[in-house]
């Protein structure tokens, strides 16, 4: 018998029962509880990496990118117009790049031209906590749940592998790209919700303000169809495909432009050699690799290098690693009809993180952890999602699995305090990536180049030399050694380190023959050479082999400034005054500040008898660099010449109130002395010149200062006789 339709009259309520996975969806979100969480987000993610801000700036690109980049010191228009049309380090980040200028102004440099890292590392910080408040404003919208939505940022924000995205000043570009392209999704989601253009159209450009600040931005395209599935949309919609015109076709664009910038800066050239289907096993290696370090963040390093650069092989336990990868891309498709949850978490993990695999080899490194900055978003999705499902499935053991993720989040707190105080400098970097990855060999060379500016030549040298045993092509550890071992065999007079320092640019130029600075510095280990060799000929010969190289390296450079003042200097050095002159006024002529050129073209001048003019270059060079102790030497040496004793004299003194163990000083202002009759204080210059090590001041010490000792004595003598006398009366 059929039941009959029951109308409900107009005075009678109908109450709905939520079930209990659908009450957090019902219940709205107060503003008290945002404020509450936001603020909780920025102290604890703040927590995590406070000891990143005292840190310094490391010699992994951040040299290149800040230290010694003139374009980053001033915001000009011909600055602007550069940063946005050269490629930097391999990659094209325009916006990145003008950001660490804005630090600049803002930070600056102290009294002894040292950059202050501080604001770099506040300005990431920064970046960082943002980008954590959008993940948990990016996950509200997509699920609708803020308790997994502050979940996920909550784990985007403290955890470990983050660190060396957001320590690290170079990788200000990982930050920055990850804001826009995290806000791009928010606003393409508000044009899903709202049906507004306008949305759409702030979604376009800060993916293009994305893509400015890193290519890798360029998997948004994809990301955007991952979403158009988790809400629901026809992929094949004709409506749909044309939303994704804009963003596939500017994807494309920044990709051609990343893989050119990439060649550019050679980060496409070590891995080539390994077959493609050994780069299906790294894949598989590094995909598994991310998600257990996502899910452990344990034996991190700067660097994962490649199991064997020598050989190109792989181990066979690589293989197995394709079990769990591909395992991961089955449950997406189990998943795929199931639960859009689930399905989403996976494929935006997957599409963010599938053109950092090493498919198309990337770098130096089988993977890095900053790659996975945002793919981390779809993990921290897929745990968010999971404890609550578990929570809401098993209520009793709530308590248990929210202690379970306090407990988690506290340790990735103190694992990530522990990372930031790695990047603390150089030696505390590298120590640290050497301890993980013995075969890093950039972290040999790194660490090898910040000894050798420590002045620990021999520490130096073994680093280099251990760079090369695990990659004998390496030219830049080739070129190191060869600086070490130059600086080394002039600060001890070793000549057979010089002859070694000459093999191992040889060797340098033999792997790249446009190699600038090999040029450069092979040119100033054979002039060095030179000051070796006591014969006239042979000397000769070395010093002419430098002006090749000089002129070499100007061939491939002719901007290279240093080049064209060394160059001049060998011409002085080889009689050409005129030719040297030359260069010092072309190198003045680009760098009118350029205290070194002034200086050197005073010594020619001095050479050409033309005094009056060599210290009004002096002058000059001294104007611009007050501590310039060559330049006052060289001064006073000229004032010699024109017999004006008191004025040498004083520059000989400036040249000690600045280095007080300077032996040619104390040796110069003592052979002054003696013509002003104060033979005293001259014997003494000559006897510190003497302890200091200097060459020819015994000579001066036997003609005057034994002269002077007999003086004294038979000034005693008088002396004494003169008072025996008056005590006999």
């Amino acid at each position: 018998m059929k039941q009959k339709n029951k109308f409900v009259k107009k005075s009678e309520k109908t109450v709905v029962r939520a079930k209990p996975k659908e009450r957090l969806l019902q219940k709205k979100l107060s503003t008290t509880t945002l404020a509450i969480w936001v603020i909780v987000l920025i102290v604890v993610t703040s927590i995590a990496y406070y000891p990143a801000f005292t840190n310094g700036i490391t010699n992994w690109d951040d040299d290149n990118y800040i230290t010694d980049n003139p374009t980053l010191k001033e915001i000009s228009a011909e600055n602007i117009k550069q940063i946005f049309s050269e490629y930097y380090m391999g990659n094209y980040h325009p916006l990145a790049m003008l950001s660490l200028s804005f630090d600049y102004q803002i930070g600056g440099e102290d009294e002894e031209g040292e950059i202050y890292a501080w604001i770099y590392h506040f300005t990431n910080i920064l970046l960082h906590i943002l980008n954590t408040l959008l993940v948990l404003w990016l996950v509200y919208l997509l699920l609708g749940r803020f308790d997994i939505a502050v979940t996920a940022a909550l784990l985007f924000g403290v955890h470990t592998l983050h660190v060396e995205s957001v320590a690290w000043i170079s990788e200000r570009k990982d930050v920055l790209y990850a804001l826009f392209f995290i806000a791009s999704l928010i606003a393409y989601i508000y044009y899903i919700n709202k049906k507004d253009f306008k949305y759409y159209a702030i979604s376009l450009l800060l993916f293009v303000l994305s893509l400015l600040s890193k290519g890798q931005a360029v998997s948004l395209a994809v990301t955007l169809l991952a979403i158009d599935y988790l809400f629901s949309r026809k992929l094949l919609d004709k409506k749909v495909i044309a939303e994704k015109i804009p963003f596939f076709i500017l994807a494309m664009i920044f990709g051609v432009v990343a893989i050119y910038a990439q060649k550019a800066g050679n980060a496409l050239h070590d891995e080539n050699s390994y077959e493609f289907y050994k780069r299906i096993g790294f894949a598989g290696y590094t995909f598994s690799q991310y998600i257990l370090k996502l899910i452990l963040p344990i034996k991190l390093a700067a660097i994962y290098p490649y199991p064997d650069i020598i050989n190109k092989s792989m181990p066979a336990y690589y293989w197995l690693f394709l079990v769990p990868s591909l395992s991961i891309l089955y449950a997406f498709y189990y998943f795929v009809n199931k639960n859009r949850k689930i399905a989403f978490s996976i494929a935006f993990f997957t599409i963010n993180i599938v053109l950092l695999l090493q498919l198309i080899p990337v770098g130096s490194a089988i993977m890095a952890d900053r790659y996975a900055y945002i793919p981390s978003i779809g993990f921290f999705i897929f745990v968010a999602w999971g404890i609550f499902t578990l929570i809401e499935k098993f209520p009793k053991q709530a308590m248990i699995l929210k202690g379970l993720l306090t407990i988690f989040t506290v340790i990735l707190i103190v694992l990530s305090v522990q990372r930031c105080k790695i990047w603390e400098d150089n030696i505390t970097l590298w120590d640290d990536t050497l301890e993980k990855s013995p075969k890093a060999v950039v972290a040999w060379n790194n660490r090898g180049s910040t000894k050798d500016r420590e002045k620990d030549h021999i520490g130096a040298i073994e680093d280099f030399t251990r760079a090369i045993l695990y990659k004998p092509d390496y030219k830049h550890a080739f070129y190191n050694r060869g600086t070490s071992r130059k600086d080394l065999g002039k600060e001890i007079n070793d000549s057979t380190l010089i002859i070694l320092a000459l093999n191992d640019f040889n060797q340098a130029i033999e792997f790249d023959e446009y190699f600038v600075e090999a040029y450069h510095n092979r040119a100033m280990t054979k002039e060095s050479m030179a000051d070796f060799i006591v014969d006239t000929v042979r000397r000769k010969s070395f010093l002419n082999a430098a002006l090749l190289d000089y002129n070499k390296t100007l061939e491939l450079d002719n901007s290279y400034e240093n080049a064209i003042v060394n160059r001049g200097v060998v011409k002085g050095k080889l009689g050409l005054l005129d030719e040297a002159i030359s260069d010092f006024d072309v190198a003045i002529l680009k760098d009118p500040e350029n205290a070194s050129a002034y200086s050197n073209r005073g010594l020619a001048k001095d050479h050409g008898r033309k005094y009056k003019e060599a210290i009004a270059d002096y002058n000059k060079a001294i104007e611009i660099d007050p501590e310039f102790i060559t330049a006052y030497l060289n001064r006073g040496i000229v004032y010699r010449k024109l017999y004006d004793f008191n004025a040498s004299i004083a520059d000989f003194s400036k040249v000690l109130s600045i280095d007080n163990k300077h032996a040619a000083a104390y040796y110069f202002r003592g052979m002054d002395l003696i013509q002003l009759n104060k033979l005293d204080k001259a014997c003494l210059d000559f006897n510190i010149a003497k302890s200091l090590g200097h060459l020819y001041v015994q000579s001066a010490i036997d003609k005057y200062c034994k002269q002077a000792d007999n003086s004294r004595i038979i000034k005693l003598e008088t002396t004494k006789t003169k008072i025996t006398k008056e005590e006999t009366k």
